[in-house]
């Protein structure tokens, strides 16, 4: 039996053993391994016609975070995402050409502009959320609640392992 992946055509058992292998010589090359491919798998379906719902995923999150949190300034949503302010102002004025924010002034600085998610935002994140939901369901459809609650809680210290 062959798996396809984004590397190519892999026989399943070289794939198990491999896993295996890690397994017994080190936990950490397993997590290190799975990671990985857990990664790679993810950006690969996000670039692909499998994406999923309209939104790239940095418009999501960036969406997300005015959505969860309230308006914000540039320097302050580079910083929650690590990343520079004018790779986050290029993110945002692709959302704000697309009605999908809004740019504001500071009432306490008029100098600075901040950003908030407009009502069409809102809708396209909901739609998009949805579909990811959807998605996720269907893929761990097979776990049980518990399974899926310690995989979620795991998931949050790898999280802010990488953080702090």
């Amino acid at each position: 039996m062959y798996y396809t992946s984004i590397c190519g055509v892999v026989n399943v058992g070289d794939w198990n053993r491999e896993r295996e292998r890690l397994q017994k010589q080190n936990p950490v090359e397993l997590i290190e391994y799975e990671l990985t491919t857990f990664i790679r798998r993810a950006v690969y379906l996000d670039q692909s016609e499998k994406r999923t719902g309209n939104l790239e995923r940095s418009s999501y999150l960036l969406l997300r975070q005015l959505d969860e949190f309230g308006p914000a300034r540039v320097k302050e949503l580079a910083d929650s995402f690590k990343l520079d302010i004018s790779t986050l102002s290029r993110q945002a004025a692709a959302l704000e050409a697309k009605e999908l924010i809004y740019r504001f002034s500071d009432p306490s600085d008029g100098r600075v502009s901040l950003f908030t998610i407009t009502k069409l935002g809102k809708q396209a994140l909901k739609a998009d959320k949805q579909k990811r939901l959807e998605r996720y369901e269907q893929m761990l459809k097979e776990w049980s609640t518990n399974e899926k609650e310690m995989f979620g809680e795991l998931l949050q210290r790898m999280n802010k392992a990488f953080i702090d």
